[in-house]
This record gives C-alpha cells, sequence and structure tokens, in this order.
C-alpha cells in the first residue's frame, strides 16, 4: 500500500484547518480595555451635557499696544490684581517727549505775545509819542509866526516876495508833520487793536492744542487697565517691539475672575431640551473625581459654529452649538481660567423634579444577540421587503 496517497490528503486537510484556525483567531474581537479614567458621572436621569470652558466674568480682555514702538518697561507681573486706570506697560516715549519740549516753548512764546499785546500802551511809549506830538505843534507855532512877520513887512522888504513862499511851504510841513504825530499819539493811546488781539489769542490756542495733541500721545503710550481685573498672561517684554492696529500680537491677557463663569457649548441637536430653570453642574476631568453646582446667568441668543474642542475622538467639530454662560457658586472652586469641563443641566424634562440617584455616564450598550430561534427570527434584516 502507497503511504503517500493517504498521507498527503490528510496533511493538506490539517493544513487547511490549521490555517482557517490562525485567520479566526487574529481576527476575533479584541476585548475593549478598561478605561484609565472612570467616566464622569451625571446625577440627572434625563440631562444635557456639554463641554464647558472657565472663563472670567468679564470674559478675556486682550490687551495690545496702544501705538507701535520699542517697549520701555513692563509695570506688572502674571497674577497680579490691577485696578481700572493702571499702568500696565509703557512704549518708549524719547521721541515725543522731546515735540512735547518744542510745543511747550512755541505755546509759551505766543502767550509772552498775548500778554505784551494786552498791556499797550506802554507808559513810556505813550510818554514819548506825546513828546513827538508837543514838539511838532512848537514847529507848526514858529513856522506861523515868521510867516506872519514876513506879511507884515509888506511892501517895505524888498526880499518879501521871495521869502514867502518858503515861508508858507515850511508852515504846510510843519502843520503835516504835526498831524502825524498826532495820529502816531492816538495810534499809541488805543493800544492793540481787537482784531489784532483776536489773531494772537488764536496763535496761543493753536500752540496750546499742539501741546495737548503730543502730550495726550505721550500718555497714549502708557497701556492702562481697563477694568479692575487680574493679569492672566504677560507676552510683552522689555526691548520687544510693539505693533499697534488690527491683527497686531496681543500683548497682555486679563480678565475679572470674581466670580468665575462657565462658557457651556450645547450641540444644536440638544438645544431644544435644554432649559434655564434646571440645576447644573460642572465635573472635573482627569483622575479627581469632583463636581461643583453652577447657576444659570445668560445664553447667547446666536448659535455658533464650534470652536472649543474636548479632545475626544467622536467628537464632532463640523457642528453648530449653543452657549450659554453659567456662574460657580462656590467662589473658590479650584479651577482655572481656560480649563476645561464636562457640563451636565437637567433636561426641560426633568426641570423641578427631586434630585435623582447619580447615574454613570457611559456608552449605551449593544444589541442582545442570542442564538434561541425566536431571537434570531427577530434580529434578521427582513430581505422580503
Amino acid at each position: 500500500m502507497n503511504w503517500k496517497f493517504i498521507a498527503l490528503p490528510i496533511l493538506a486537510v490539517v493544513g487547511i484547518v490549521a490555517s482557517a484556525y490562525t485567520v479566526a483567531k487574529q481576527n476575533a474581537a479584541m476585548p475593549a480595555p478598561p478605561p484609565m479614567v472612570p467616566p464622569v458621572s451625571s446625577p440627572y436621569g434625563d440631562r444635557v451635557s456639554g463641554s464647558g470652558i472657565v472663563e472670567p466674568s468679564s470674559e478675556l480682555i486682550e490687551l495690545g499696544a496702544p501705538v507701535s514702538g520699542l517697549i520701555e518697561e513692563v509695570l506688572v507681573k502674571e497674577g497680579q490684581r490691577v485696578v481700572k486706570g493702571q499702568p500696565l506697560f509703557i512704549i518708549d516715549r524719547r521721541a515725543l517727549t522731546a515735540q512735547a519740549a518744542g510745543a511747550e516753548a512755541r505755546a509759551f512764546a505766543a502767550e509772552a505775545r498775548l500778554a505784551q499785546s494786552r498791556s499797550l500802551p506802554k507808559p513810556e511809549t505813550l510818554k514819548q509819542a506825546q513828546a513827538r506830538a508837543d514838539q511838532t505843534r512848537a514847529a507848526v507855532r514858529d513856522a506861523q509866526g515868521r510867516l506872519d512877520r514876513l506879511r507884515a513887512i509888506g511892501e517895505a522888504g524888498a526880499m518879501s516876495h521871495n521869502e514867502l513862499p518858503t515861508r508858507e511851504y515850511e508852515v504846510a510841513n510843519a502843520e503835516s508833520k504835526a498831524a502825524e504825530a498826532e495820529a502816531s499819539l492816538e495810534f499809541v493811546r488805543k493800544g492793540t487793536y481787537p482784531e489784532d488781539l483776536r489773531v494772537i489769542e488764536a496763535d496761543v490756542a493753536t500752540a496750546k492744542a499742539e501741546v495737548g495733541m503730543i502730550h495726550t500721545e505721550l500718555d497714549r503710550c502708557i497701556a492702562r487697565a481697563p477694568i479692575d481685573a487680574q493679569i492672566l498672561r504677560i507676552d510683552a517684554r522689555p526691548g520687544q517691539y510693539a505693533a499697534a492696529g488690527p491683527g497686531a500680537k496681543t500683548q497682555m491677557t486679563l480678565g475679572d475672575l470674581d466670580p468665575l463663569y462657565i462658557r457651556v457649548d450645547i450641540d444644536e441637536l440638544d438645544a431644544w431640551r435644554f432649559s434655564d430653570k434646571g440645576k447644573a453642574i460642572a465635573s472635573l476631568r482627569g483622575g479627581r473625581q469632583a463636581s461643583f453646582p453652577v447657576s444659570f446667568v445668560r445664553r447667547v441668543p446666536l448659535v455658533l459654529p464650534k470652536k472649543t474642542l474636548s479632545g475626544e475622538n467622536a467628537e464632532r467639530i463640523d457642528t453648530r452649538v449653543l452657549q450659554v454662560i453659567y456662574v460657580f457658586e462656590d467662589p473658590n472652586v479650584p479651577v482655572a481660567p481656560g480649563q476645561l469641563l464636562d457640563v451636565f443641566i437637567e433636561s426641560a424634562g426633568d426641570a423641578g423634579a427631586p434630585d435623582p440617584v447619580a447615574v454613570p455616564v457611559t456608552e449605551p450598550a449593544a444589541a442582545p444577540t442570542s442564538s434561541t430561534p425566536e431571537n434570531a427570527a427577530a434580529t434578521a434584516p427582513d430581505h422580503a421587503n
């Protein structure tokens, strides 16, 4: 009997069975490993859940540089409490300080000219003009006397006809000089005319406005706290260039942490189940299982695209969310701005009901399977339709 014809088919069958067993074993579903951190429990049976990010009650205030330039000095530290109007950091002011000195000098000169104009007439100038007028009047009297004496000679003097025009000219010249002196005296007496005074006053106002503008720019070089708040982050460093304007880098972040708020994102598919009358808690993520009661503050009327991500593998990002603001009832909760928490809210059906027993938040159980004919018939797809 030839054993080759018997052994080869047996070996082939054994190989096929071994291959099938190996493939089936490798394709067998691996049991899901237990979670490293137990799932967060919800105290509400019917609930609406969402991710909440802790934020200041004032929301985050991102402070940029008011003007472009080198940062001269940073006056605060992270975590420091500041009051409204307190200086936070300063932009280099050397060029503006020099401009302010020149503008102040020009304003001082304009004010001096105004004071000088208002002080007119000066006593010395008035006396000088009066003396000149008296002198010209005396010259007129002298010229008129010589003319009268010449006319009194009449035809008796041989030189009278030749000298008469000269004497008349001297009288006319003296009278014109007297009129000029009288006009100068009147001008000195009036001082500065109102029209000229208004022009000088306008020059003073212009110089003062220039000084005020430069001082305003100097004050803008100092970034100040817009509200009473706490410094949360500082990105400004002395000697660093800070740009101002749209799209410029934020130099500081601050906000009012008294009290702390939490902004909750509720999926638009669950938004209809939300009730502001329902109780709510916020739970920490990670190893520490701690929950904190929160109270409703307000809701954002506009449904927005989702931006805050929780990091879950099955998380949807192509959705829109209803944002609801809550406040921590305990002012000393161990959370920090920017921290992500899980928030559970009583849905509209449970609002006002007694507190239910805590139910762990788990994935829905898989459909039961059975090898009985009834279960097989119930779970088998209906191909007849």
